[in-house]
């Protein structure tokens, strides 16, 4: 599957989905450390919102990751497969 207009796969699509992501939760979990240690959470309400927050964006990155390092593999296996495994179905027996 290929996109037309940009000649990308769904995988290049896909990785940058989930790089996109996890830059945002990352820069997120930073303003969150910032605001954390800058004394913003000495409020109750503020403090449990950072600590929801931050649970969130973890949960985020982790996602993202475990996504990027899926889409990887895929990848891979994928290049291996059309690259190395056609080549040798392309000769002849015997050689």
């Amino acid at each position: 599957m290929s996109l037309p207009r940009y000649g990308k796969t769904g995988l290049a699509r896909l990785a940058t989905i989930f790089a996109t992501g996890f830059g945002i939760s990352l820069g997120l979990c930073g303003v969150n450390f910032v605001a954390v240690t800058s004394g913003l959470s000495g409020r109750p309400q503020l403090s449990n919102l950072l600590f929801i927050t931050a649970w969130i964006e973890l949960a985020g990155m982790a996602i993202c990751a475990f996504g990027l390092l899926a889409v990887g593999i895929i990848a891979l296996v994928d290049s291996v497969r059309r690259n190395f495994l056609q080549q040798h179905s392309d000769k002849p027996p015997g050689e």
